[in-house]
Formats: C-alpha cells, structure tokens, sequence
C-alpha cells in the first residue's frame, strides 16, 4: 500500500532503483574499472562475459568495435530502467525509459590524454558525420536544393542557406553545445551533450581517457515516450545518472586479478 501511494505522489513507477544494485569489475590493461548501478528493471541487451579489454590494441578495436552515426565503439555494459505510469493503461502509456552503456572508443586524430583536444573532437565528430556524406543534413541539403530548383520563384543564396538552416533545426541534427569539464569524485570528466531545443529526448555522455589513442565513454540515453508526462520522471533520471557516474571508478589494477574474474562471474 505504502508502495502504491509513494508512486502516485511521484507520479511514476520504475526507473533505477539503488536499493537493488549490481558491481561489476573490469580490467583495461593497467587499470580496473569498477561499475555499480543498478539493475535493469527491463529486458537489456546481454552483458558481455568479458573482463578484460586491451583498449590500446588497434587490432582488438577493429575486431569488436560497432558502429553507430560517428560513434565507434567496444560496449562494456548496459543497463535499462522504463519509468511507466503508478497504474498502467497498456504499453502506450510507458513514460520513457533511462539507458546507461559503458563503452570504450579509439582515435589517433588527437591525444586522447588532452582532454581540451578530447572535449573539442567529440563535437567536431559529430559535426563532420552530420555534415558529411552519410550525414542527415546532407541528406536535407540536398532535398531542399532540389526541391526548390523546381519551383517557380527561385531562391537567392541567402534565401536558400536560410530555408536549409530552419530544416536542419526541426528534421536535421543541429549543432550541438560545446563540451566541457565535469568533475566527479576528483576526477574531470568530458562531458557533451546531443540535444535538441524541440525535443524532450537527449543524450548524455561522459568521456574519460584510458591512453594517448583510447577513452573510456558513458552515454545516458533519456528517451522520452510521452513529452506531457516527462517532468514527472525528468529530475529523478538526472539525478539517478548523477549517482551512477559517482560509482564508477577507475583505479590502479589489484596485484591479483583472479577475485576479479570470480566476482564478475557471480554477478553475471
């Protein structure tokens, strides 16, 4: 009962719940990197067995890395926590859902151990592929041009810049805030942000360098279902993700990595 009436005056019932937490331990070569969070309250992607990643190994990176718009990666783990209404009506009633992947990234176009030439890459990634060929506002530039080349007023240059810029604000992906320095239990993390001003939905990354050519990246995936119910659960997501970033540690490796082994196959 107690429970009942706690999700009516929140307003919601679900997200990440901290009196039900997972550790896991990882190894990245001279480092251990340890993640408390907790579990998945919806089907998540399988975690990955592995407890090791030689995140300096290019060889290694081009094996298991995937690739999504301008992120390539090696995921570590994931979590998923569905916020839904304290009485449902059916699926479509599902507020959102809060997302946490762990996951390692490669570059050699900067020194990854500069965290300016970091926090300035990560954005200028995401320009270069937006803008590029594959990119989506390519795709709008080159429909407009098009469009409009068949009218009957014809646009100047100024008018036709003008008309691509409003479509790439409301269809494209529109430039993003500059990334910046987040410090989190002593630590200064890159953090960035892919958002939208029409959108409630948004992603948020926290990127910490592992090498010269390699960085640890935590990406929080806000994915709004219903933007009228989102102030319900917006706060709580915000503030869960805060938490789960405080967990997570990057520390010198134990002398002894067989009670790490063991630990992560009992929690698997």
């Amino acid at each position: 009962m107690m429970a009942l009436l706690k999700a009516f005056y929140r307003g919601f019932v679900g997200g990440p719940d901290f009196n039900n937490t997972i550790t896991r331990k990882f190894i990245l070569e001279d480092k251990q990197l340890s993640v408390t969070m907790p579990d998945s309250n919806v089907a998540a992607i399988d975690n990955a067995k592995d407890v090791s990643f030689p995140h300096t190994s290019s060889i290694w990176f081009k094996q298991n890395a995937k690739v999504y718009m301008q992120h390539h990666y090696v995921r570590v783990m994931t979590e998923n926590w569905m916020y839904v209404p304290p009485v449902g009506v059916g699926t479509s009633s599902e507020y959102g859902m809060l997302s946490c992947q762990v996951r390692i990234k490669q570059t050699s176009a900067i020194n990854v151990l500069d965290k300016t030439a970091l926090a300035q890459f990560v954005v200028q990634a995401y320009d270069n592929f937006h803008n590029g060929p594959e990119g989506r506002n390519t795709e709008i530039r080159q429909e407009t041009i098009e469009e409009t080349s068949q009218m009957a007023r014809s646009f100047t240059p100024d008018e036709l810049e003008e008309e691509i810029a409003e479509l790439i604000h409301l269809r494209g992906k529109p430039a993003i805030p500059a990334a910046k320095l987040i410090e989190i239990n002593g630590v200064d993390w890159v953090f960035y942000q892919e958002v939208k001003n029409n959108r409630r939905s948004h992603l948020d990354f926290y990127c910490l360098p592992l090498s010269p050519t390699s960085f640890l990246e935590v990406k929080f995936n806000h994915r709004v279902d219903r933007s009228d119910q989102h102030k319900k659960w917006a706060k709580h997501a915000l503030e869960s993700q805060q938490r789960i970033m405080e967990a997570i540690l990057l520390t010198n490796i134990p002398a002894s990595d067989d009670n790490l082994v063991a630990h992560n196959a009992e929690v698997v």
